[in-house]
């Protein structure tokens, strides 16, 4: 389903507008209460808020029910009341429960030409064949078909959806985790995962699933590849944004005749994921360079050995790395890192068809000083 809802602030606010928001569940998880009245559950997701806090200052929503395979769709106007101490009326990883009092509702049926239809038949089970840590948040899991056979093939920048069953909860759980791997090896594919500490899914992986564990999965998809087939390539990471990027230096290895850069921020030595695997690269193939920031350095960080230069990664720090005009920039991280980046580029010169960006869950915009939603599988 779909939720709508809006803000109206002082003319020209960036936080004026409306806001569309997916949600998803176990078949249903919207529950009718009565004729008149809907709960809808809200789990922890990327605290932005976006959808709340509109409710919160105009209780006015509405709903958007899509019927994939008929293309009926149900549409819903109601006043939303939002319950903070739910206990466990929708299960213990609700954070919030919204009731809508129904004020209007219009159904037309066949109204949406398209057809969607599940591809259950397409997901494959998965073994778990190595676990390994890189950080103090983020393990890595590498899966591969039971009988060994190579898996379909993808591209640096895709994700991989994961479907898994957890107990107690109503029925599967899906995520899709971006792929660390190589392309080029199709043995097993390899996701890396951050432990978010609300994070049902995230905390599963960590806590539950070892080597010998079977996971599900779908075929590896998304659109955020690289963009030219020789273009000088930066990419810009930031926090567990880093993992379609080492996919991307692994692809890149055999690739003399482009130069890629490697640009990552993390806090300090003990949050920096992956730094032995892309110094090896960097040390044995002239053509991949790399430069990191760590914001919040130890006292066993070393300046120049462990990383470049304090700080945040900024698009100063980028352009001061004197790209050439045909470089493309791929940016991946928290939606604020994004804004900034891309705001910052584009200052510089950089066109904005030079600038690919990808985020994890809902995301505010990327620009600065504007304001929209949308939604993006990674």
């Amino acid at each position: 389903m779909f939720i709508g809802s809006g803000h109206r602030g002082h003319p020209g606010a960036p936080s004026s507008g409306y806001d569309a928001s997916h949600r998803g569940g176990a078949p249903g998880f919207v529950r009718v209460v009565s004729a008149t009245h809907l709960q809808i559950p809200d789990y922890p997701g990327n605290n932005f808020f976006n959808t709340i806090g509109n409710l919160m200052s105009d209780p006015r929503v509405g709903l958007l029910f899509v019927d994939f395979e008929t293309g009926g769709l149900l549409h819903i106007t109601g006043r939303a009341d939002i319950d903070w101490t739910p206990g466990n009326s929708h299960g213990p990883n609700a954070a919030r429960v919204i009731t809508v009092e129904i004020d209007q509702i219009i159904e037309r049926p066949g109204a949406v030409s398209l057809r969607w239809s599940t591809q259950d038949h397409l997901k494959q089970s998965l073994r778990v064949i190595k676990r390994e840590q890189e950080s103090a948040t983020i393990t890595s899991f590498s899966l591969a078909a039971p009988d060994g056979r190579p898996l379909d093939a993808f591209k640096a920048g895709q994700h991989l959806p994961i479907e898994v069953d957890i107990p107690g909860q109503a029925g599967p759980l899906n995520r899709s985790y971006s792929l660390s791997g190589s392309p080029n090896d199709l043995s097993h594919y390899r996701v890396s995962i951050k432990r978010e500490d609300k994070g049902l899914v995230s905390r599963f992986f960590h806590d539950k699933v070892h080597i010998g564990s079977t996971i599900k999965a779908s075929p590896p998809t998304g659109d955020f590849t690289i963009p030219c087939s020789t273009c000088p390539l930066f990419l810009i990471s930031a926090g567990v944004g880093m993992t379609p990027m080492v996919a991307a230096m692994l692809a890149n290895a055999t690739e003399t005749n482009r130069e890629v850069w490697y640009i990552h921020g993390a806090r300090n030595g003990s949050t920096h994921a992956f730094q032995s695997e892309v110094d090896a690269l960097v040390a044995q193939n002239p053509q991949l360079h790399k430069y990191i920031c760590y914001s919040q350095p130890e006292s066993t960080d070393v300046e120049g050995r462990d990383y470049d230069a304090r700080g945040h990664v900024t698009a100063q720090k980028v352009i001061s790395l004197n790209p050439s005009p045909n470089a493309h920039f791929m940016l991946c991280g928290p939606a604020d890192f994004l804004a900034e980046m891309r705001g910052g580029l584009e200052m510089a010169g950089v066109p904005e068809g030079k600038i690919h960006l990808e985020t994890f869950g809902t995301k505010q915009v990327i620009r600065l000083g504007e304001r929209h939603d949308f939604q993006t599988l990674t």
